[in-house]
């Protein structure tokens, strides 16, 4: 007997796919990203895009627009199936691959988008104070410069503890 025909294993399946959700809903992805993965993770054949909207409950468009987020961070990969014109997809199952590759990738890149923003709100503020006449506004753009340096450099610390090799040579 084939493990999917089991009922045991479609109900392990099913909370398998729905504790996906969970966790990257935690973390504020959103539960259909963590919910495809588990899918395709837990899946012995690639699957297109109808079959995971099928399997999911959820609309193609969604399934489209979140397969794109996991390629883009390695998660999953297309793949050819012979005789057929759809997309299919499979799961990466190296979890340190998606990582390294994906997750750690776009986190780098968003730090520094974040760290650019800062410093550019930074240096309006201070161009801001170093016009002030005294007034409250001023002693209130001071507060905000003292919080967006804190901000700073906190960015720059999860920067620097992202982009250390050390944390590369481990994954």
């Amino acid at each position: 007997m084939s493990p999917t025909a089991h009922p045991q294993w479609h109900t392990a399946r099913r909370k398998f796919i729905e504790a996906g959700g969970q966790t990257t809903q935690s973390f504020g992805l959103g539960r259909i990203i963590g919910q495809m993965y588990a899918l395709l993770y837990l899946s012995p054949r690639p699957l297109c895009l109808d079959e995971i909207a099928s399997e999911l409950g959820v609309s193609k468009a969604s399934v489209s627009t979140t397969i794109r987020q996991l390629e883009n961070w390695t998660a999953v990969r297309p793949v050819w199936v012979k005789g057929d014109r759809r997309d299919f997809y499979e799961a990466e199952t190296d979890f340190q691959k998606v990582l390294k590759h994906g997750l750690l990738t776009t986190l780098r890149k968003k730090l520094d988008t974040a760290g650019t923003q800062i410093q550019v709100v930074e240096d309006c503020l201070k161009e801001a104070a170093a016009q002030g006449n005294g007034s409250s506004d001023d002693q209130s753009l001071e507060v905000v410069v003292a919080r967006l340096e804190r901000a700073k450099k906190f960015q720059s610390k999860v920067n620097g503890l992202l982009s250390n090799p050390l944390l590369d040579h481990l994954l």
